[in-house]
């Protein structure tokens, strides 16, 4: 399969110009800047909070907001161009359908990258101006992991796009998994519970210690390994003031990678399906 380069970088450019003509990346930055000092004042409870306490608050928000916006991103890339006809006159073109798909995840992956980077950075500087302390190390492994959850999802919304006919029906199955990544906790507990867990420890906060198979979940759901990576970048075990006994093979290293099997495998399903695609 060849695969010439300057395709993919003549669509990739096209999708992200589109995106700064129609203020995208402008909104996007906006809303990432908004969220970073909110959480910050949410976490320092008035006034702006450390980074570790404002990543606390804010990797449960952008874990709602990220892939939302991702699939948003992503639903209609090839659906919806099939649909409106724009997609034939593309491949009418000399180029080929993985170059088509690579251009249009990597333009609309840099329009979520440079969103996160920039939003999430000047808020960051604000921060560590404000307070005078900065933890620098956790808080750019925060916003690497949010730019992995952001291409995830992206990835996701872009396979269900190249699988199914209809823009409506690629949206609604993106809404469908990220619905699972936000409740297969929920999931996980009621199986812990049903095979004799104990809830109260982990209501009345006293050190949590369910079986090895329990913390598997955070493999399942890209919202929780995201969640769980950013808090050990910090070096922290403990969530909502409960601390966890997190064992030794979930680590930075294998949450990231997890999460890198979750958008290279849909994406490779993508290009599969989108070379089977009629259009």
């Amino acid at each position: 399969m060849s695969l010439n380069p300057r395709s993919v970088y003549i669509i990739a450019k096209k999708e992200f110009a589109d995106n700064v003509r129609n203020r995208w990346i402008v909104a996007l930055i906006a809303i990432f800047l908004i969220l970073t000092i909110a959480s910050a004042f949410m976490a320092g409870t008035g006034s702006v909070g450390e980074m570790d306490l404002t990543v606390g608050v804010l990797m449960s928000l952008s874990s709602i907001v990220v892939p939302i916006i991702a699939i948003i991103l992503g639903y209609a890339t090839i659906a919806g161009e099939a649909e409106s006809g724009a997609l034939s006159v593309v491949l009418a073109c000399p180029v080929r359908r993985i170059e088509v798909l690579l251009g249009k995840f990597l333009g609309l992956g840099s329009v979520i990258c440079f969103s996160i980077l920039v939003g999430f950075g000047i808020s960051g500087i604000i921060i560590a101006g404000t307070t005078g302390r900065a933890q620098w190390g956790g808080y750019v492994a925060f916003i690497l992991l949010t730019m992995l959850l952001g291409l995830l999802y992206l990835s996701l919304s872009v396979s269900l796009s190249a699988l199914l006919k209809r823009r409506v029906t690629a949206l609604g199955a993106g809404v469908v998994l990220f619905f699972w990544g936000m409740i297969i906790g929920m999931v996980w507990m009621g199986l812990y519970m049903s095979t004799g867990g104990n809830l109260n420890d982990f209501i009345s906060g006293d050190s949590f210690s369910p079986p090895e198979w329990f913390y598997f979940e955070v493999f399942l759901s890209p919202q929780d390994g995201t969640q769980t990576a950013a808090m050990l970048a910090f070096g922290q075990t403990t969530l909502m003031g409960i601390e966890f006994d997190v064992p030794q093979w979930i680590n930075l290293y294998s949450l990231a990678f997890a999460q890198l099997l979750w958008t290279a495998v849909p994406l490779m399903l993508a290009y599969w399906w989108f070379q089977k695609r009629d259009v």
